[in-house]
């Protein structure tokens, strides 16, 4: 192994990344969820599909939780997979792997619909 190529190889152990050759990284978007403390809207623009495309959307407050994904045009509904979601950074940062097929129309998008969750028992 050479000298760069062991440098690489330890840098990539230390930040816990490894990159293979011929291997496909999965993308990363982060988009800006827009609204207040009480809730707000995230667009992602879908055309043209994902593979396993990490999407971090950072939102407006840490009490939101996320109450619905709208799909625009409705015909796109099944033509996409949202996954192994989370939250982070004390809330404010939702976490998303999105897998969405190549047919997906031009101005096609999904809206997360964020909001506080309804207080029980009162």
């Amino acid at each position: 192994m050479s000298r760069s190529s062991s440098a690489l190889a330890a840098a990539a152990a230390l930040t816990g990344a490894l990159v293979l050759p011929g291997i496909a990284q999965a993308k990363t978007v982060s988009i800006l969820c827009k609204g207040g403390a009480n809730s707000c809207k995230a667009v992602l623009r879908v055309a043209g599909g994902a593979s396993r495309e990490k999407v971090r959307i950072t939102l407006s407050d840490t009490d939101l939780k996320l109450r619905r994904v709208v799909a625009k045009p409705n015909t796109i509904k099944g033509a996409y997979e949202l996954s192994h979601a989370s939250y982070s950074l004390g809330g404010s940062l939702y976490t998303v792997t999105l897998d969405a097929v190549q047919s997906i129309p031009r101005g096609a998008t999904l809206t997360f619909n964020f909001a506080v969750p309804p207080q029980r028992g009162k």
